[in-house]
C-alpha cells in the first residue's frame, strides 16, 4: 500500500527497465544520405521478388553482379526491360526498411540494345552489333569505331600477329575463344585481347572525357563486346573453351566483365568477384 502513495516510483522503475531493454536490443543504423536530384545509373535490370516489407519491383546490378539499388516506376513498364543493360534516370528515395538498398524512382529508361546494326569485321573473322549512331572507319591496319559527331576513336580493333594472350587481366570467353580484359587506372581505358589461332585481336575502348553520355557509351561498349562472334574457322575452339562455354561465360573480375543480354553474373568466387553468366529465369 505504501507504493500506491507514490505511483511515480513504479513508473520510474518501469521506464528504467524499458530503457535497459532498448539499450540491449538491436540498434537501427542511421539512414544513409542519398544523392539529391535526378541521378543516372547504368546496369542490368532484373525482376525482384515480391515483398510487402520493402519497395522496389526490380533490381539494378552492375557488371560484377553486385546489387546497386531497387527500381520502381508508376509510369514506365519496367518488365519490358528485364534482362537488358539499361541507362536509368530517376530520383533516389529511402526504402521502407532503412537498412535495405534505396529505391530509384524511375523517370526515364533507355535500353542499350535498341537501335543496333550488324557490324561485319571480315579482316578479323568477327561479327558484332553496334548502335546506329556509331561510325566505322579504317585506319591503316586497324578498324576504329567513332561516336556520332566526334573524331576521336571510341573503339579501336587491331590484329597482332604471332602474339600470345596476355598473362594479366580478367579471363573470359568471346565466341568460345579465350580472352582477357584489363582496365588502365586513371584513364579507365579498357583493353580486350582475344585469341585467334596464333594471333591476337586487341580491342580497345577509350572513354571520352567529360562526355554527357559517358554512362550510355560505356554501356554500349559492354553490349558490343558481348555481341562479338567469330564468323570463320580461324582457330578451332579448344575442348577446354567449349567446356567453359557450356558452363557459362566467365564474368565479373577486376575488369567487370558484362554478361550478354538476358543473363546475369552468378558470382562463385566472392574474394575475386568472379562468376559465370546464367540465364535470367
Amino acid at each position: 500500500m505504501e507504493d500506491m502513495k507514490h505511483p511515480w516510483i513504479a513508473l520510474l522503475v518501469f521506464g528504467s527497465f524499458a530503457a535497459l531493454l532498448t539499450a540491449c536490443g538491436p540498434k537501427t543504423p542511421p539512414p544513409v544520405d542519398l544523392p539529391t536530384g535526378v541521378q543516372t545509373m547504368t546496369g542490368s535490370l532484373l525482376s525482384a521478388e515480391i515483398s510487402t516489407l520493402r519497395r522496389g519491383s526490380h533490381l539494378l546490378i552492375d557488371r560484377e553482379g553486385k546489387r546497386l539499388c531497387f527500381v520502381e516506376s508508376t509510369t514506365i513498364n519496367l518488365r519490358s526491360f528485364e534482362g537488358k543493360t539499361v541507362v536509368i534516370r530517376g530520383v533516389f528515395e529511402p526504402n521502407t526498411d532503412p537498412t535495405m538498398l534505396p529505391v530509384l524512382v524511375t523517370q526515364d529508361v533507355t535500353a542499350v540494345e535498341q537501335d543496333l546494326t550488324p557490324l561485319p569485321l571480315p579482316a578479323f573473322g568477327l561479327n558484332g552489333m553496334i548502335p546506329r549512331s556509331w561510325i566505322q572507319a579504317t585506319q591503316k591496319d586497324k578498324t576504329v569505331l567513332l561516336a556520332e559527331g566526334t573524331s576521336i576513336p571510341l573503339v579501336t580493333i587491331a590484329l597482332q600477329i604471332q602474339t600470345p594472350l596476355p598473362a594479366t587481366g580478367a579471363p573470359f570467353l568471346i565466341s568460345g575463344h579465350h580472352a582477357t580484359r584489363a582496365v588502365t587506372p586513371g584513364t579507365q581505358e579498357e583493353t580486350t585481347s582475344v585469341e585467334r589461332g596464333d594471333d591476337l585481336i586487341v580491342i580497345t575502348f577509350t572513354p571520352p572525357k567529360d562526355a554527357e553520355d559517358a554512362d550510355l557509351l560505356r554501356a554500349q561498349w559492354g553490349g558490343f563486346l558481348t555481341s562479338l562472334a567469330f564468323s570463320d574457322a580461324g582457330g578451332a575452339q579448344s575442348s577446354s573453351a567449349l567446356s567453359e562455354q557450356a558452363a557459362g561465360t566467365p564474368c565479373g573480375g577486376t575488369a567487370g566483365i558484362l554478361c550478354p543480354a538476358g543473363q546475369y553474373c552468378e558470382i562463385s568466387n566472392l574474394q575475386e568477384n568472379i562468376g559465370h553468366c546464367r540465364a535470367v529465369k
